[in-house]
């Protein structure tokens, strides 16, 4: 097993922690930090399994960022974007994850823990008076599901 080098995780750090909305994009940022020729980079020559630890990051940023969205706490705050977004981002996910051949790797886990984030906001939000369809439309919570059911 190849080591990850310092550099590198610093780099997965950037992603998980500093992603943003979109992590591909910070993937692709990191990875030309990381391998462009000084002085613009690090002129590093990753290994497939630093590639694969990268890739990984972006899979966990996309996870944090669902799972907020997820959260029946966070309704109120400013940085909660809904049901919709987390479709989009799921939606975002597998297709990073069929691009990057890691869909087989995560293939059912992912449902199952967006399944249950989705449980246990919908069993908040009763808890609260709120029924799904208080809070969504049909047509973002069928799509939701069925955005689940992809990946």
């Amino acid at each position: 097993m190849a080591k990850i080098r310092k550099d590198v995780k610093h780099e997965v750090e950037v992603i998980i922690y500093e992603g943003g909305e979109i992590p591909e994009i910070w993937f692709w940022n990191c990875y030309f930090h990381l391998t462009s020729p000084p002085p613009e980079g690090k002129g590093l020559t990753l290994s497939e399994e630093e590639i694969k630890a990268l890739q990984k990051a972006v899979v966990e940023r996309y996870l944090i960022i669902i799972q907020r969205d997820l959260t029946f706490e966070y309704i109120n705050k400013r940085f909660y974007r809904g049901i919709a977004r987390a479709t989009t981002n799921i939606r975002r996910l597998r297709k990073f994850l069929e691009k990057t051949g890691l869909y087989s790797e995560y293939e059912g886990i992912l449902r199952r823990k967006i399944k249950r984030w989705f449980k246990r906001f919908k069993d908040t939000a009763e808890a609260n008076g709120k029924k799904l369809t208080d809070l969504f439309s049909e047509e973002e919570i069928k799509e939701f599901k069925e955005e689940v059911k992809k990946l």
